[in-house]
């Protein structure tokens, strides 16, 4: 069982990087402050799975270790980087109640090893260039608390630029068709998703074959068993980066979800099947072709 730590202050850190300020370099503020009761909040498992992005990986780790809550087990399982990232774990060993760098099959596989280790009754994983504002942790601990009622939630990511400058991904869960239909707009946004065991262990662990799509497939999983609570606060920050995993594939991503789409669809024979299949065909072939014919005919008009 890896150790649980209690809540962290900055001043128990080591000193921020010269030339960095702000949170979670210099500042711990935050709009919420633990109360008694919050003591018996439940534990939180974060895992942080991390291959050669010491670049980022320090502010991820101060963001998770600075959240002031007070059951913290956090888990960072490296890939066997060559950057700085060994380094970076090693200078915060004593705040991680558990790591590991070693060599392993993809990310998934990775989240999947840090969940094997995790005791906590709710869980999450935050990617090692993407960090917690303040007071994520206390929301999604009281949200999700025992007694509660629910069994995961979605809030909204910021996606933060390298100029500095956001904006706001709001995250919703609409229920389990609205989710089918991504190509309507895809709004469950992945640091800013918690979930209890419960749901997890009935969903299963991450698909180790899926690479880019692993968080999609799982939210479809968990939502067979319970809903996700709507948060209306951001719990996330995603930097956007030339090397980001998804920011430099998009296509590909999407691709993978059409690919995989229908075998979450059920049954062939149920005609929720065939409008799903109707409303993505219309939306990815049908649609298109019927704009590319517009333009075609319009450059034929002008022609005359």
């Amino acid at each position: 069982m890896t150790q649980v730590r209690k809540m962290i202050s900055i001043g128990d850190l080591p000193s921020a990087p010269a030339g960095r300020s702000g949170w979670p370099w210099e500042d711990e503020v935050s709009d919420e402050t633990p109360g008694p009761s919050d003591f018996l909040l439940p534990t939180i498992s974060v895992i942080t799975p991390s291959f050669n992005q010491g670049r980022y990986l320090e502010q991820t780790i101060r963001s998770v270790l600075l959240q002031r809550y007070p059951n913290l087990e956090y888990i960072v399982i490296d890939g066997g980087s060559t950057d700085e990232s060994v380094e970076i774990m090693q200078k915060y060993a004593p705040w991680i109640s558990y790591r590991v760098s070693e060599k392993d099959r993809g990310q998934s596989h990775a989240i999947n090893k840090g969940f094997a280790k995790a005791g906590g009754k709710i869980m999450c994983w935050l990617n090692s260039d993407d960090y917690y504002p303040p007071g994520t942790l206390l929301t999604a601990g009281r949200l999700l608390a025992d007694g509660s009622g629910n069994f995961a939630l979605a809030g909204h990511c910021l996606k933060v630029y390298q100029d500095g400058s956001s904006v706001l991904l709001e995250g919703r869960y609409e229920g389990r068709r609205r989710l089918f239909e991504f190509w309507k707009g895809y709004q469950m946004h992945q640091p800013a998703i918690f979930w209890r065991r419960e749901a997890f262990e009935k969903s299963g662990g991450l698909d180790e074959k899926l690479h880019l799509i692993m968080d999609f497939d799982l939210w479809v999983r968990i939502s067979r068993h319970c809903d996700f609570v709507n948060v209306d606060r951001v719990l996330a920050c995603c930097n956007y980066h030339d090397e980001a995993k998804t920011g430099d594939d998009y296509r590909r991503y999407h691709t993978d979800l059409r690919k995989h789409a229908t075998s979450y669809w059920g049954s062939m024979l149920n005609p929720e099947f065939w409008r799903l299949w109707y409303s993505m065909t219309d939306h990815f072939t049908i649609q298109p072709g019927i704009k590319r014919l517009k333009s075609v005919l319009r450059k034929l008009l002008k022609g005359k």
